[in-house]
């Protein structure tokens, strides 16, 4: 299944692998406001059947789309500045 992936980041290998476990390929698509996307904007990039995105995002798509959210865990020591990576990847199916 191809997912568009909203992001200012391209999506790490690691982010890449853990979709991959799950038949999921993903694909870069660049940024957009999280609290005003649409469907228009994903369907603009290509055919997708789903995305992954900020949480605000999610909700505002999921209606459309399946949706997979990344799992993030902090590597940093105690007391660093927070360095997170992903450690699982969840998808969700909130299609009427």
């Amino acid at each position: 299944m191809k997912f568009a992936f909203i992001s200012r980041h391209s999506p790490t290998p690691e982010q890449h692998a853990l979709a991959a476990e799950q038949g999921v390929e993903l694909v870069h698509v660049g940024d957009a406001d999280a609290f005003s996307v649409d469907s228009g904007f994903v369907h603009d990039h290509g055919p997708f059947e789903g995305v992954v995105v900020h949480p605000a995002a999610a909700l505002r798509l999921a209606n459309n789309f399946l949706v997979g959210v990344f799992e993030n865990a902090n590597r940093a020591p105690e007391g660093a500045r927070p360095e997170f990576y992903a450690r699982a990847f969840h998808l969700y199916d909130l299609r009427g």
